[in-house]
């Protein structure tokens, strides 16, 4: 029974030693433990003991896993495994032995069967083949094949797994025959049976946003034309406006060869701001900066509308195209919330080149005429239509250039904007790599470097 004891003491070293607390009879045990490991009599085991494929991660109330144990004579001669133990040491996660169940397969056997708990009040001890006594010739290794099951109400966190055996040596005098061998500790991490989830963000509120007045025809150096950005509030929240408009051209559009224009709060009329995407490269974003403080986001308490005033023309160096227009309002995330991104109908028009002056022509007016107001009325016809890269079209013959250039094709939609067409309420929230694609990035960008100007933080 001696050898017994001393497993047992042994083993509830195993875990309290830097592992947990035991209670008080577990302590006791270890204390003749320690006398026994740190006495004269014990010499370093001629047995030495490897666990095989143990696990880095095993899942409350997952299947079981499974590993080995070797045991090895590195004598040159027979030595006896007196008993053998398989040891959990808890690390501060709080596992019990009800936590665990391990089985194992005798030497030579291929049955599963259960250890023999040896209860220990934290972490878990069992006993390998307690009725054998293993007799191990010069050399000759052993494999115990373990199975270990982790119960579902077993606390997340890390456990030390272990194997002990107590040896013994017939060439060496009684005081002096008795060893223990035990295997490197194994961290195993215990994941939970349920892994965490983060609920779905809910879409951040937006307004609703319309394309008004725009015209049909510009001409490549010609006058300035007026049209307007129409934003409603129907979210029933107070929000904060970031608008953007988007040409979407089957072809880059030079930055330089476009004027476009929008009245400030003051009144004065300010020029848009250059942007871009690398997903949609041949589309130029321009940013506006309509907030009372020249920031890129405006105040639209609920209910209300905000009209912003934007002209339109290009330069003579313009090339003859067809192009399209939309109109974004991009809404930031609160807690808890997804940044959303609200698009307006698509607004196509074409880019003529003047016609050279005949003979006969009489020299216009050397001033340019005022721009003219525009109605309110007079929104964009047409269906509904998503904002996407156009359908190819072919580039205008020499013959067209003058004339009002024809889609040869109409506009495919693209799910991944929501049209509001004449003001529909139903705003789409656009997130990750889909919110890039629309120009989200860009909005983000803005409203950050507006936040830290104002000293209100990221």
């Amino acid at each position: 029974m001696r050898h017994r004891r001393f497993l047992a003491a042994a083993a509830a070293v195993s875990l309290a030693s830097g592992l947990a607390v035991v209670e008080a009879p577990a302590v006791f045990a270890a204390s003749e433990a320690v006398a026994l490991v740190r006495g004269t009599q014990i010499q370093p085991s001629p047995v030495t003991v490897v666990l095989g494929g143990a696990p880095a991660t095993v899942k409350a109330g997952g299947a079981p896993v499974e590993f080995t144990a070797r045991l090895r004579n590195t004598a040159d001669h027979q030595v006896d495994v007196l008993s053998s133990a398989f040891v959990v040491g808890d690390t501060g996660a709080g596992t019990r032995q009800s936590h665990f169940k391990l089985e194992y397969q005798s030497l030579g056997g291929a049955q599963w069967q259960d250890a023999t708990v040896n209860a220990a009040s934290v972490g878990a001890f069992w006993e390998i083949d307690r009725s054998a006594t293993l007799h191990l010739a010069a050399g000759v290794e052993a494999v115990y094949r373990l199975r270990l099951t982790v119960a579902a109400e077993a606390p997340a966190g890390r456990v030390s797994l272990g194997f002990n055996a107590n040896v013994d040596d017939p060439t060496l005098p009684r005081e002096q025959r008795s060893s223990f061998a035990q295997s490197e500790r194994t961290n195993t991490v215990i994941a939970p049976a349920v892994t965490p989830t983060t609920p779905a963000p809910t879409p951040a509120a937006a307004a609703d946003v319309r394309l008004v007045g725009v015209p049909t025809t510009f001409t490549a150096g010609g006058e300035a034309k007026p049209f307007k950005l129409v934003f409603t509030n129907t979210s029933g929240k107070n929000l904060r406006v970031m608008p953007t408009v988007v040409f979407q051209g089957v072809t880059e559009l030079p930055f330089e060869t476009v004027r476009f224009e929008y009245q400030g709060p003051d009144g004065a009329w300010l020029p848009g701001g250059p942007g871009g995407n690398s997903e949609h490269p041949t589309w130029l974003y321009m940013n506006l900066r309509p907030g009372d403080t020249g920031s890129d986001e405006f105040a639209l308490p609920k209910g209300a509308t905000h009209t912003i005033n934007v002209r339109l023309s290009f330069t003579k160096d313009a090339s003859a195209r067809l192009e399209s227009l939309v109109a974004m309002a991009g809404s930031l995330p609160g807690p808890g919330e997804s940044a959303t991104v609200v698009s307006s109908q698509k607004a196509d028009f074409t880019i003529v080149t003047a016609a050279a002056p005949s003979a006969t022509q009489t020299p216009g007016p050397t001033s340019a005429a005022p721009v003219a107001p525009v109605s309110t009325e007079s929104e964009t016809a047409g269906a509904p239509v998503l904002p996407v890269a156009q359908a190819t079209a072919a580039a205008p013959s020499p013959a067209a250039v003058g004339a009002p250039v024809v889609a040869a094709a109409a506009p495919v939609a693209d799910p991944r904007l929501a049209s509001t067409g004449g003001g529909s309420t139903e705003p789409m929230a656009i997130t990750g790599a889909t919110a890039i694609a629309l120009g989200l990035g860009i909005l983000v960008v803005a409203w950050r470097r507006n936040r830290v100007r104002r000293g209100t933080g990221n």
